[in-house]
């Protein structure tokens, strides 16, 4: 299975690529694309790989002709040449970009997401605090995208994670952030079984926006309401 990881910077994609590289079982490239509608500056990606972190291993992959540049937006007709002529099977998403039919399409098998909310319940925004606001269980669900928000309608797998020991809404979103490469590794593993099947995705869940400061209060209060730390103290 060839594979792409779409991201916007080099060494954000890394993580990804170390781990599924594992069970690729094929080529692994990393597709450097603009946001929507911006250009893709190469010297400035140039300048990432150069002093961010990992630029050893960034730089080793772009000698190995691993990374490739789009340069023009991703539903740009040259962009989906390129795409088709790359010929992937899969796409895993590590970008800010909203995915087209001609984009989705230009991978065999589509592009997965690993969504930080329990799917078909929490789609969009914020999910992970709109999901403590209401008491539910966190976790991470990984499908393939269509072209609406968190809508598409094939779920790989899904998991409820435990963030009892984030002290901060911002510290267990990048938590479960940080939780992508693993998704997409068992994901994988998962499509790389010869019978693989998807569980169908309904239509019941709402979308959810970005939550407000006052309601993202409550939620940290939920959050540390879960902590091991509040259950010691109320005892």
């Amino acid at each position: 299975m060839d594979i792409g990881i779409l991201a916007n910077s080099l060494p954000a994609a890394l993580n990804i690529y170390d781990e599924i590289n594992k069970v690729a079982r094929g080529s692994v490239f990393v597709l450097i694309c603009p946001l929507d509608h911006q250009p893709n500056d190469l010297l400035r990606h140039g300048a990432r790989l150069i002093f961010r972190g990992g630029r050893w291993k960034s730089l080793r992959l772009t000698l190995a002709g691993k990374v490739v540049y789009l340069r023009k937006a991703l539903d740009h007709p040259q962009t989906i040449a390129r795409l088709r002529k790359l010929n992937l099977d899969l796409g895993l998403h590590k970008s800010g970009n909203i995915y087209r039919h001609a984009t989705i399409s230009s991978f065999r098998l589509g592009i997965l997401n690993a969504h930080i909310g329990l799917l078909p319940k929490y789609r969009g925004r914020s999910v992970m605090e709109w999901t403590l606001l209401q008491g539910d269980a966190i976790g991470i669900s990984v499908f393939f995208v269509d072209e609406g928000i968190d809508t598409g309608q094939e779920l790989v797998l899904s998991q409820e994670i435990d963030i009892s020991h984030c002290d901060s809404i911002d510290e267990a979103k990048q938590y479960l952030f940080n939780q992508d490469a693993q998704f997409y590794r068992h994901a994988i593993e998962r499509l790389n079984v010869a019978d693989v099947t998807y569980q169908t995705i309904d239509e019941n869940g709402r979308r959810f926006f970005v939550m407000s400061e006052l309601f993202r209060d409550v939620a940290e209060k939920c959050l540390a309401i879960r902590s091991p730390k509040s259950e010691i103290q109320n005892k």
